[in-house]
């Protein structure tokens, strides 16, 4: 199949810095195009203003522009309104031959695959990579909260009845969008994945005692505030908070590290190359993820994988993982929780156990099978098509 994959952020190389969704996109697309599929991906443009296209582990990149728009709007940490705006602008002529799958990932990328499929008369797939429709009160103003509650009780609706299939990353929301009237046939939970061996070679890296990492957008839906405010029920102790990542709460959440008096117990390693997070992790002797809402979070596979222990908020796609036995899972939000959890792994001795079980977990998520699974979907639709 020729299947070609958009989305504003595209993957700029190895060692660039990048989101979460854009790994994930990267990687689903590299086992796809193991398995045989002439697999592209088309995005905007990045900070050097690339246009010209390029190939990573075969999978070819397709940076578009218009009038700069692009290169000026690229961040590492965030899509911006701006760019979403801009791109369809750039993505309007791409040229080349035509695919047989477009599939966009989020809003306005769900929106251009769905107009290319049909101007190809080919089949349009689109991924919603969790939401935050449950906690847009808790992140955002009220009246900006109710703006994009409504926003998003229409978009993604409109979205799967427009594509042929709506997957999403997170269990919890596609149960939600069925309750919203969707058929069944329309939408799919696919999880996210991880290369299990890739993260077991990093095992070797020797853990810190008391070193706790986390990787995340620095944004209010991640929780930030509540895994450093949960230092100050582990005062006295030697545990040291690793944060990396980028993001519009960097100012704020450092003024509380520092007004916490936190300043030499909580370093801020700014973005960070996915290889370097990797690393980062083998140093920890805990991953904490303490997000208010998550889809399949791709740090917590990772962290799985290198047979970490895992201390994850309840949230959505965070507990279609994390069940007790391979991880601790505690209220969104709850800082002394949090606290508990910390210094209870310091003296229980199933942690082992745990840790076990976390290898486990993360091989019944390798790529090779999340691409055998949306390569399946691919083949129905393109037969329900002809």
């Amino acid at each position: 199949m020729r299947i070609l994959h958009i989305y504003e952020l595209g993957p700029l190389g190895e060692d660039t810095v990048h989101g979460g969704l854009e790994i994930a996109i990267l990687e689903l697309c590299k086992a796809l195009a193991e398995r045989g599929h002439e697999v592209s991906i088309l995005a905007g443009a990045g900070k050097n203003g690339r246009t010209s296209r390029y190939r990573i582990d075969g999978v070819e990149v397709i940076p578009v522009d218009f009038l700069g728009l692009m290169r000026r709007t690229w961040s590492a940490s965030s899509l911006s309104v701006a760019r979403q705006a801009f791109f369809p602008l750039a993505a309007r002529n791409i040229g080349g031959h035509d695919y047989d799958i477009y599939h966009g990932h989020v809003y306005v990328s769900g929106l251009i695959a769905w107009l290319m499929a049909r101007r190809n008369r080919a089949v349009a797939v689109n991924t919603i990579h969790g939401s935050y429709y449950n906690v847009w009160e808790k992140i955002a103003p009220q009246g900006k909260a109710m703006v994009f509650k409504a926003l998003e009780r229409v978009l993604v609706p409109l979205l799967a009845k427009l594509t042929d299939l709506q997957i999403h990353t997170s269990a919890s929301f596609a149960r939600q969008v069925l309750g919203w009237g969707l058929p069944q046939s329309k939408i799919k939970y696919i999880p996210n994945g991880v290369d299990p061996e890739v993260f077991r070679e990093k095992s070797t890296i020797k853990e810190g005692q008391g070193r706790i990492f986390t990787a995340r957008r620095l944004v209010r839906k991640n929780g930030l505030e509540h895994l450093i405010g949960a230092l100050r029920h582990l005062d006295g102790l030697d545990y040291h908070l690793y944060i990396a990542g980028d993001g519009p709460e960097k100012n704020r959440l450092m003024s509380m590290s520092s007004s916490l008096g936190l300043d030499n117990r909580v370093t801020f390693l700014g973005p960070i190359s996915h290889r370097d997070v990797a690393e980062e992790l083998a140093r920890a002797e805990m991953a904490v993820i303490p997000s208010l809402v998550e889809a399949t979070s791709l740090f917590m596979l990772e962290a799985l994988a290198m047979g970490k222990l895992v201390i994850a908020s309840r949230s959505e796609g965070l507990r279609d993982v994390i069940n007790g036995c391979n991880g601790v899972l505690v209220r969104p939000g709850d800082e002394r929780a949090l606290a508990e959890a910390i210094l209870r792994a310091a003296s229980d001795p199933s942690v082992g156990k745990m840790r076990a079980e976390a290898v486990k977990t993360a091989r019944r998520f390798p790529w090779r099978k999340i691409a055998e699974i949306t390569e399946k979907e691919y083949e129905r639709l393109m037969k329900l098509r002809r």
